[in-house]
């Protein structure tokens, strides 16, 4: 083996899971020269996550690949709590809303899910991918990193980048190199996990069995796909539970004596752990490689996907000149209290669905039946408004403005809008992929055209007026005033006003301000960027990556 070629580029990411497959696609339509790398020969071909939520879905729409993703995709399904197999159902949690645009809880396949990323990296031509591909090695200094990597045909490559993410699973060998340990929950709990194909049960519904002497979940998933998860006892060793036959004992009190297609059969140790740093230097770390959490949840993989966007929108900002390399911090300030608050949520979710003693299994039913004749608690339950959502205090986020039931530095929710024509679309589809400024209010009212600050033009931000529901718009300005089709907003943000709201790249909302603020919002902003020693036009160069004019 010899070294041969020197490949520059903006971003190096190792890992061509879910989280570097979303950031390759996010940095790919920002124009950012990235090299995503993965020691597998392709995407998983086994099933893994079987969860995508909202906010995932959002980003997909935010790289345009909601629509692909969607084919595969099984919407809007809840779970159903039994006591045991053939047991009574005491409770239910079937989420109907969709504030952010997308139903709260879906069932996909992450083979399928991967490969559809995978596809739509297709798009760019300043995206390359390199399967079979390991990283041996990487050095970093004040303007890079150094990888060494091994390519498929054993040939050492050098890759020069200006920064790295880490998006290489729980055992993360660059986290390793670092010297970054796991911390955190000695939580951990074996499950044996069965999937299949060729299920002919009509049920869409997960089923989630709160038996002490075996708890058990049940999980649908498009194309006639389910999973089987059976939580394992200390004395069960994991060649005793992957026999077929032992697995097919487990299955029949769900399927009787149907015949079984079995697709994957494997023993998992699930753990609750967070890296105890995200960043060294111009090195990332992402998705499990930051944070493990519990199934019970169904936001490992969601997690990851959040990591990508919140990453992936700064990444591309700095070599947009919109931010300063410093400005980074704020991905782990802004996202490890949320990744933790959901581990969190894992495990007390853990409580219910595996009880430690037929006792507390009796307990916890009780206690649902009682929830069930509360309606405030039957809904929170039922519409999963226990998830938590992030609000961020600190990081990219300036003010404490709020705007009815909103605050500054909570994702803003995603109404349908109408145009003109009475054509309906996504907000998210008018707000663009960028900054934002949004009013909601009726015409006559508006202050957009009076922003004149320059750092919008800086941010490149579009400027969106929201009038209230059954507004008239003039063709005239159809480009830039929607209306609030369903009157989603109303109910949110309360009576129309003079309240402008700067939105991120990532849809949470960086402040809510007057117009008589606007000079002290816009210059604290831009201190928080670090870009205001940036010149009005930032250098490119042959890649597509920015000629430093900070100090990185």
């Amino acid at each position: 083996m010899t070294t041969s070629k020197i490949i520059n580029t903006g971003v190096l990411i190792s890992g061509a899971g879910p989280t570097g497959l979303t950031l390759a696609n996010y940095l790919g339509q920002a124009g950012v020269e990235t090299f995503i790398i993965d020691r597998k020969q392709s995407t998983v071909g086994e099933p893994r996550a079987v969860s995508i939520d909202d906010e995932s879905l959002r980003t997909m729409q935010a790289v345009g690949m909601d629509q692909a993703v969607l084919k595969d995709v099984v919407p809007g399904y809840g779970v159903h709590y039994y006591t045991r197999p053939g047991g009574r159902c005491f409770g239910k949690v079937e989420p109907t809303s969709t504030l952010y645009g997308f139903p709260k809880r879906n069932a996909f396949r992450q083979p399928l899910f991967e490969a559809t990323l995978h596809e739509g990296m297709h798009r760019f031509d300043n995206l390359r991918v390199g399967f079979d591909h390991e990283l041996l090695h990487v050095e970093q200094d004040a303007t890079g990193v150094t990888a060494s990597v091994r390519d498929a045909n054993g040939e050492i490559l050098t890759v020069k980048a200006r920064y790295l993410v880490a998006c290489d699973g729980g055992r993360s060998p660059v986290r390793k190199q670092l010297g970054i340990n796991m911390v955190g929950s000695s939580f951990q709990s074996r499950w044996l996990v069965v999937d299949t194909d060729q299920d002919d049960d009509p049920f869409w519904q997960c089923r989630m069995y709160c038996d002490a002497r075996r708890p058990t979940v049940d999980v649908p998933g498009p194309h006639r796909t389910r999973r089987y998860e059976f939580m394992l006892k200390a004395d069960e060793t994991d060649a005793e539970m992957l026999d077929e036959a032992r697995i097919k004992a487990l299955v029949k009190p769900f399927r009787g004596d149907k015949p079984l297609s079995i697709v994957r059969k494997t023993v998992y140790t699930f753990h609750a752990r967070v890296a105890e740093r995200w960043r060294e230097g111009r090195i990332f770390l992402a998705g499990d490689a930051a944070h493990l959490t519990p199934p019970y949840a169904g936001q490992g993989m969601n997690s990851g996907v959040r990591d990508a966007h919140n990453l992936g929108w700064k990444l591309a900002g700095v070599f947009k000149g919109h931010l300063s390399s410093d400005a980074l911090d704020s991905y782990e300030t802004e996202r490890r209290d949320h990744a933790w608050a959901l581990i969190k949520l894992a495990l007390g979710l853990g409580v219910v669905m595996a009880p430690a003693s037929v006792w507390r299994a009796n307990l916890i039913s009780a206690a649902f039946r009682v929830i069930g004749l509360l309606p405030p608690l039957r809904d929170y339950f039922l519409q999963m408004r226990f998830k938590p959502k992030p609000r961020f205090t600190q990081g990219l986020v300036i003010g404490n403005g709020s705007a009815g039931q909103l605050s500054c530095g909570q994702m803003f929710p995603q109404p349908t809008v109408e145009d003109a024509a009475g054509h309906s679309v996504l907000l998210d589809k008018v707000l663009g992929t960028g900054f934002a400024l949004l009013q909601y209010a009726p015409l006559v009212d508006s202050r957009l055209s009076a922003l004149k600050h320059p750092l919008w033009d800086r941010l490149e931000a579009r400027r969106i007026l929201i009038l209230p529901k059954g507004s008239q718009v003039d063709s005239a300005s159809a480009e830039h005033v929607w209306v609030d089709r369903d009157g989603a907003l109303a109910t949110l943000l309360g009576e129309p006003s003079g309240q402008l709201l700067l939105l991120r790249p990532d849809r949470y909302v960086a402040a809510i301000f007057p117009l008589a603020e606007e000079q002290t919002i816009a210059n604290g902003f831009a201190t928080l960027l670090g870009i205001h020693q940036i010149p009005a036009s930032a250098a490119m160069d042959p890649r597509g990556t920015l000629v430093d004019t900070l100090t990185p």
